[in-house]
């Protein structure tokens, strides 16, 4: 940093002893002799020369705009390539989750999302071993309900990800159990549901929202879940299969807030309105999607809605 700040003073001598020699000698430094050379707004005096402290460029020197351009730099397909290359699949789907949230190409997004699903199909929604997971062996007195709240999860995750077919367990039995830290992203923008591990992207889902952008923005939690759920309409009340029923085969109601009322996540008996605004305010997804979604939430989880 000194060498920088020197080499600057010389080029700023140099130039004002250039115009000592074409010029008047009236004095160039304006009223009175000071200890500063000045260039338009650049000022170095000479007793902060030793003032400045020799700087390391680090990550932590960075400011965070500039840090967070070349974080996104480096997490190029060449880097993922390279930890795939080498086995590291849970790094190189990290590095793509980033990779994902950062671009702005449709086509690129489309792109990377690809890859995630795949990395995913195999890092959380299978048995297999992975850093996201750990393997729990059953015990006498298991159950999956009792194992799932040990490790705030819900069951119906543990039943998916391990390829069970149904819920009864054994002694012995050897669990993939997800660890971290799941949440649910919504985004107006693009009509997409993504589930979240740590904040990485783990599945994603198309969904619909309100007309007349009525679907809040902010930070919601899970308050309970419906099978089958009774649509409690401003014109009535509903039951499941009712062709007035809009709700379709699930329901993921949010905790009420001041002014928010009623509001949740649910299927829809209408697919066409998936990618559209056209809910009376709730975030609508495909039956076969909610139902998906439905296995993978549980009641005090964050939703966060942002446009």
């Amino acid at each position: 940093m000194k060498n920088l700040i020197y080499r600057i003073i010389i080029i700023n001598l140099s130039c004002l002893l250039m115009f000592h020699c074409f010029n008047t000698t009236e004095n160039i430094y304006g009223e009175g002799e000071k200890e500063f050379i000045t260039e338009g707004d650049i000022i170095i005096t000479t007793d902060d020369l030793d003032k400045v402290p020799d700087v390391e460029v680090s990550e932590k020197s960075i400011a965070p705009d500039v840090k967070k351009e070349v974080k996104k730099g480096l997490q190029s397909y060449k880097l993922v390539s390279e930890y795939l290359k080498n086995g590291k699949k849970y790094e190189a789907r990290n590095e793509l989750s980033d990779l994902y949230f950062a671009e702005t190409d449709n086509a690129k997004r489309a792109e990377i999302k690809s890859k995630l699903d795949g990395l995913n199909a195999e890092l959380v929604f299978s048995h297999e071993p992975s850093p996201d997971a750990f393997i729990y062996v059953v015990r006498p007195g298991d159950s999956l309900i009792r194992i799932a709240s040990k490790y705030n999860t819900n069951y119906e995750f543990i039943v998916r990800i391990n390829n069970k077919h149904r819920t009864s367990i054994k002694v012995g039995e050897r669990l993939k159990i997800l660890k971290g830290n799941v949440t649910v992203l919504v985004d107006k923008s693009d009509y997409t549901l993504t589930l979240l591990l740590d904040g990485r992207f783990i599945k994603q889902y198309p969904v619909g929202t309100g007309k007349s952008d009525k679907t809040p923005e902010g930070k919601f939690v899970i308050d309970y879940k419906l099978k089958n759920p009774v649509w409690y309409s401003p014109d009535g009340i509903y039951q499941f299969g009712d062709p007035k029923n809009v709700l379709g085969t699930r329901w993921i109601g949010f905790e009420d807030k001041k002014g928010l009322y009623g509001y949740g996540i649910h299927g829809t008996t209408d697919p066409d309105s998936i990618g559209k605004e056209m809910s009376n305010g709730c975030v609508r997804l495909k039956n076969e999607d909610v139902q998906d979604l439905f296995d993978y939430v549980k009641t005090k989880m964050t939703v966060v809605i942002q446009k």
